[in-house]
């Protein structure tokens, strides 16, 4: 018995120093991630800040005045110009009464919003622990980094975030798409779900919203990719166009999965032919939580299972009070 009960002892004592040798190997690598997350997140703003702040500003400002005063729309210049508009026209519609008003204080006001919108997308990951904490530290810099320019990135995955799981879905993704074209591809997410009816409503409202860029010359539209962006369209288009396939069909086949919105913010991501830093915070519509369609969905499932008599425990938990 003696014996047994030091066995026993030195048993638990090499398990504690197992778990201790655990907990520390985690805390070193939990470390060394965090240097070099905030190292990323310091560079990314470091070049942000070197920039004029709300520099992207001009080119929504710029294509509202030359809307209004009836001077071509899409006019040319540098790929990476920060006046460059490539947008639908009725984004610079939606400018012209903001040139009404004093330029700098719209510009703040702009730079403002973005930044509200960058929060609201990322603050919530810090509740959802370790995992949640990492995501924030690698999407909340490139949210912020879109709102240093003033660009409208970090609004845009807002209403990604919040909308492509609500009955409006369609018409948030046709909206984003008509600025920067992939997120129509989210609408794949919706027909792999046999949702046939919002991804027809979803690739509509795109074709509507950007037709009327075809009433304006185009001639001066830029499509060259510029300097400094990540696409691999930058290496190779052999190596682009299969890497931007396999995404869009994973996006499908993982449609019915929890993975449904990740992949089809990973298909964005890889298949931005023009591929800035803070264009990888498409990767947050992954992390959108589930919606009321989503919820009907669940309820309807656990019906018609109690109808069949698969359910037999009464207390299976309704999944509208989840």
């Amino acid at each position: 018995p003696c014996q047994s009960i030091v066995c026993h002892g030195m048993h638990r004592s090499s398990q504690t120093a197992r778990t201790r040798l655990d907990w520390l190997r985690l805390g070193i690598g939990a470390a060394v991630l965090a240097v070099l997350l905030a190292l990323t997140g310091y560079a990314l703003l470091s070049y942000a800040l070197s920039r004029q702040v709300g520099s992207d500003v001009s080119a929504y400002w710029d294509a509202a005045e030359r809307l209004r005063t009836g001077a071509p729309l899409y006019a040319a210049g540098p790929a990476n110009a920060s006046d460059l508009y490539r947008y639908a026209p009725w984004f610079a519609a939606a400018w012209i009464p903001f040139t009404l008003l004093p330029r700098d204080a719209v510009t703040a006001g702009w730079v403002g919003l973005m930044f509200a919108a960058a929060l609201i997308s990322t603050v919530p990951l810090l509740r959802r622990g370790p995992t949640g904490w990492a995501a924030f530290a690698i999407f909340a810099p490139s949210q912020f980094e879109g709102a240093i320019y003033g660009n409208v990135q970090p609004l845009l995955v807002l209403m990604l975030l919040w909308g492509v799981q609500r009955r409006a879905g369609p018409l948030w993704i046709a909206l984003g798409a008509s600025l920067k074209a992939v997120p129509v591809l989210l609408a794949i997410v919706y027909a792999g779900r046999g949702e046939w009816r919002r991804a027809a409503l979803t690739a509509g409202l795109t074709a509507v919203l950007v037709a009327p860029a075809f009433l304006f010359d185009l001639a001066g539209y830029s499509t060259a990719s510029g300097p400094r962006q990540e696409s691999l369209a930058g290496v190779s288009p052999f190596f682009f166009i299969p890497v931007a396939a396999a995404a869009i069909v994973a996006s499908w086949i993982l449609a019915r999965t929890r993975f449904a919105w990740l992949a089809g913010g990973l298909a964005m991501v890889l298949s931005l032919p023009r591929l800035l830093d803070y264009e990888i915070s498409f990767l947050l519509v992954g992390l959108s939580r589930r919606g009321p369609r989503d919820v009907d969905r669940a309820a309807h499932d656990v019906a018609r299972l109690h109808g069949r008599g698969h359910l037999a425990d009464p207390h299976v938990a309704d999944p509208r009070s989840t």
